[in-house]
């Protein structure tokens, strides 16, 4: 907005007449960028008002130009924000709903919500604040929490059910994260 405002655009946009026309074009702009973005009509509502002010003087035509370009930029991050938040509900809800599959994977992930592995690991860290590895691990210990508290199975069952075909591994990776091996952490938790 600065630079077409500069010296070099001085004279042009002392005519009414082409601040109408830039302002009303940007205006226009913007709007058709926000559709393109498929934002809700409540959000036009954030754009600034374009009104005979806007035009009486270059500051005026300036001042709102600014502002609208602003309110554009919010409702562009705002709007992204939101759809990543939306990628990783659905990421989640996947992981939850397929966490027993051993062969579960961040490509699987990727897939499902048709993002590259590499973008959704960076979306899916900043969004949960967690890894994907590390998030599937906790839950998958959680689970198998749930299972050694509520259940009789052995450790080896719930191990094939979390998602780790390999029972040794589930018993070592349990003790690193949890700090007791599953039996015996089903026996503290039982007494």
């Amino acid at each position: 907005v600065e630079e077409y405002f500069s010296d070099s655009n001085q004279k042009m946009m002392e005519s009414g007449i082409m601040r109408q026309y830039v302002t009303m074009d940007a205006y226009f702009c913007v709007v058709e960028f926000l559709k393109e973005m498929q934002v809700s009509e409540e959000t036009f509502r954030k754009l600034p008002a374009f009104s005979y002010p806007v035009m009486e003087s270059i500051e005026n035509a300036f001042d709102y130009l600014k502002q609208l370009l602003r309110a554009a930029i919010g409702i562009r991050e705002e709007n992204s924000d939101n759809r990543y938040r939306d990628m990783i509900t659905r990421a989640v809800s996947y992981i939850e709903d397929n966490y027993g599959d051993s062969e579960l994977s961040l490509n699987d992930l990727a897939s499902f919500v048709n993002v590259s592995p590499n973008y959704l690991s960076m979306l899916f860290s900043q969004q949960t604040g967690h890894s994907f590895v590390k998030y599937l691990t906790d839950l998958r210990m959680k689970r198998a929490k749930e299972m050694l508290l509520l259940t009789d199975k052995k450790s080896s069952e719930i191990s094939e059910e979390v998602g780790y075909r390999d029972p040794h591994y589930f018993s070592f990776l349990f003790k690193k994260t949890q700090g007791m091996t599953p039996t015996a952490w089903r026996s503290a938790k039982k007494r």
